[in-house]
C-alpha cells in the first residue's frame, strides 16, 4: 500500500513559515547588495529560497520550482521567467518580499509561495513572520488567515477605498506608475506604498485595503496573493480591458473588494498617462 501525498497546501505554508524563520534568523548578520538600481539582495533571501525550495521539492520532486532569487542570478527577466522548470506544475516562490524594508528594519516584509498549474493557481501562502500572520488558500476552497475564513469586504466606491500600488526600484518622475498613481489619488480615501506586493494582496484579501493595481511586475510577486484575495472573493482583472486572463508570465492587472470598485479603478487608471 502506497503511502498518501502530501497536502500540497500544508507544504505550501509549513514552507513559508520555514521561510519566514530563516528571515528572523538572519536579522541583524546579512549584508546587502545590489542586482540592479536601487534593487537590494541579502544572504537572507538566498537562506529562505533555499529552504523553501528543500521543503516543496522533497514533498514534490517532479515539480518545478521558480525562485525570485535563482531566476535574478541566472540573468533571466521577470517576463517570461514564470515558464523556468517545466510548463506543467510548478512553485512560484518569493522568498522574501519586501527587500528593501527589511533591511531597513521597515516592518512589512514576508515570504510568498504558490504552486501553479499553467497559469492556474492551485495553492497558496504568504507568511509574515514579523505578525505571524499566514494567509492561505486552495483553489475553490476559500481563503484563511491562521486558519480563520476571511473575506474581502464589500467596498463599492472609491471614494470610501484605502487603495495600495507597488512601484518598480527605479521610477522616473515621467513613468507610467507615476501617472497611475496620480490618476487615483485624488479620488480613492487613501493610497499607500507598503513595498510588498504580496502583503498589498493578502491586506486586500482581508479587509485592510480595497483595491491594488500593477502595471508591469513579476509572477512571484503576486501569484500566491492573486489566488488568495480571489478566494476571499475581491475581484481580480487585465490592467487594460474589462475581461479576460491575467498571465503569469507578464500579470498586470487591478484588484479590488467589489466588481464595482475594480471597474472605478480601472476607469480611473485609464485617465492617466498613457504608456
Amino acid at each position: 500500500m502506497s503511502a498518501a501525498s502530501p497536502d500540497p497546501l500544508a507544504v505550501c505554508e509549513a514552507a513559508a513559515r520555514a521561510g519566514g524563520r530563516v528571515l528572523g534568523d538572519w536579522l541583524g548578520r546579512f549584508s546587502a547588495t545590489q542586482k540592479g538600481p536601487r534593487d537590494l539582495v541579502t544572504e537572507a533571501d538566498f537562506a529562505s529560497q533555499r529552504e523553501i525550495r528543500r521543503l516543496v521539492l522533497e514533498a514534490f520532486p517532479t515539480h518545478g520550482f521558480v525562485g525570485e532569487e535563482a531566476d535574478a542570478a541566472a540573468g533571466q527577466p521577470p517576463a517570461g521567467s514564470v515558464g523556468h522548470g517545466g510548463a506543467g506544475t510548478r512553485w512560484i516562490v518569493d522568498p522574501l518580499d519586501g527587500t528593501t524594508n527589511y533591511v531597513h528594519g521597515f516592518p512589512a516584509y514576508c515570504t510568498s509561495i504558490a504552486l501553479a498549474d499553467g497559469d492556474d493557481l492551485l495553492v497558496a501562502a504568504i507568511h509574515d513572520p514579523l505578525r505571524d500572520e499566514c494567509f492561505t488558500a486552495r483553489r475553490g476552497g476559500g481563503a484563511f488567515l491562521n486558519g480563520r475564513p476571511i473575506e474581502s469586504p464589500r467596498v463599492v466606491a472609491a471614494v470610501e477605498a484605502v487603495a495600495a500600488v507597488s512601484f518598480p526600484p527605479r521610477v522616473d518622475a515621467d513613468a507610467p506608475a507615476v501617472g497611475d498613481f496620480l490618476a487615483v489619488l485624488p479620488h480613492v480615501h487613501a493610497v499607500r506604498r507598503t513595498g510588498s506586493t504580496a502583503l498589498n494582496l493578502a491586506y486586500l484579501a482581508c479587509g485592510r485595503l480595497h483595491a491594488f493595481w500593477a502595471r508591469r511586475i513579476a509572477c512571484w510577486d503576486v501569484a500566491a496573493g492573486i489566488l488568495i484575495a480571489r478566494e476571499a472573493g475581491a475581484a481580480i482583472g487585465p490592467f487594460a480591458v474589462a475581461e479576460g486572463p491575467i498571465p503569469l508570465d507578464d500579470p498586470a492587472f487591478v484588484a479590488a473588494s467589489t466588481p464595482e470598485l475594480l471597474a472605478e479603478i480601472r476607469g480611473l487608471l485609464r485617465g492617466g498617462r498613457a504608456s
